[in-house]
């Protein structure tokens, strides 16, 4: 197939010293495919465009346009942030149950994907009321059939010993997770990922309209920088976490996926994620919505039409294009990086939105 028409693209890792150790063949689409078009058929259009978290992509892209059209600003419904919620729940239980075993090295363990079989967030919902029953019931399954404990005393415990908690939890209970992680300790935790979050406070504080400022003067394949340079963004960059984990190797970037799933799942996890809009200029609008992979960003600008306004121009900031940038922190990290092995374990730990695969250089050791 050409590359025309490679929706998807993927991510290719070559990791070592001495050479680019980051190449990406996700295409850019998005402007090619929005210009010309209504406004009103951005949310759509984007939420289908984007497989993964296609959610977020759709209410980040109507808020996008509600603000380019200068629409009265009102605070997301209720059944807004609770479908985020859920959605956003739902792609960390799979993310972990399903990729992880899978992705990482050594013997998958399917008793961890089992567990999902009677998941109350299993399927898909869509319905308000069965959201809240799904919600609710979420943390009598996680304390059953992951944690061993309930969740709220989890994160509590975790709050007090960011760091030695969770070892110790993963060493003292019997769950598929609990296993998982403890497999995953010793080789993750020697991969250093000096993080360089992505701060959406400082953002909101004026740093949005210096943003939508780079995207209407880039070219599309081009991405921005923040603050001059490539920052990273995931479940450890949440706006409201007022004790985030330190996300300076990539076990403690695993870890931080089920912490932000319990945050989720316990009483005010409807508050816990964060999203907003603001019109940057005449004509524009830039959305931005907390999700499963860190912050997504959209952003628009329309032309006058005597028929009705146009997209002129539109961009998607991904966490995947902040945090698989040539020149971002797993870029770097890859640089001291030997093993195959290794190389997966720290994109696991970034989690990318589309596939991925490694090269090592000749000589280097696969595994």
């Amino acid at each position: 197939m050409s590359p025309d028409f490679d929706l998807v693209g993927q991510v290719q890792l070559r990791p070592g010293p001495g050479h680019p150790t980051l190449t990406s063949t996700r295409p850019a689409l998005v402007g090619r495919l929005t210009q010309g078009r209504r406004p009103e058929e951005l949310p759509l259009l984007l939420g289908s465009l984007f497989a993964l978290c296609g959610h977020a992509h759709q209410l980040a892209a109507q808020m996008a346009v509600d603000a380019a059209l200068n629409r009265a600003s009102a605070s997301p419904a209720p059944a807004t942030a609770a479908a985020l919620r859920v959605a956003t729940a739902r792609d960390q239980l799979v993310r972990i149950a399903h990729d992880w075993p899978r992705l990482l090295p050594g013997a998958p363990d399917e008793a961890l994907a089992q567990s999902l079989v009677h998941c109350p967030l299993g399927p898909a919902l869509r319905d308000p009321v069965a959201q809240q029953t799904a919600l609710a019931a979420l943390p009598a399954w996680l304390e059953k059939h992951w944690l061993g404990l309930p969740a709220a005393e989890w994160l509590a415990r975790q709050e007090q010993a960011p760091v030695e908690w969770a070892m110790h939890w993963a060493r003292n209970t019997t769950t598929p997770l609990a296993r998982l992680l403890r497999a995953q300790h010793g080789p993750c935790a020697r991969l250093a990922t000096p993080a360089l979050p992505l701060s959406l406070a400082a953002l909101e504080a004026g740093g949005f309209q210096e943003l939508a400022q780079q995207l209407e003067q880039l070219p599309s394949h081009a991405l921005p920088q923040w603050q001059g340079a490539v920052p990273d963004t995931g479940p450890w960059t949440r706006r409201r976490d007022s004790a985030p984990l330190p996300a300076h190797n990539a076990w403690m970037r695993l870890l931080s996926r089920l912490t932000d799933l319990l945050h989720l799942a316990v009483p005010g996890g409807e508050e816990w994620l964060a999203l907003g809009r603001l019109q940057p200029a005449p004509g524009q609008g830039i959305a931005w919505v907390e999700m499963a992979r860190g912050l997504l960003i959209h952003w628009v600008k329309l032309s006058d039409d005597p028929v009705g306004p146009r997209v002129a121009a539109c961009r998607v900031l991904a966490p995947t294009d902040w945090n698989f940038h040539p020149h971002g922190v797993l870029a770097h990290a890859l640089a001291g990086v030997t093993h195959e092995d290794d190389a997966r374990r720290l994109a696991v730990a970034f989690d990318p939105c589309v596939a991925f695969s490694v090269e090592m250089p000749q000589g280097a050791a696969h595994a």
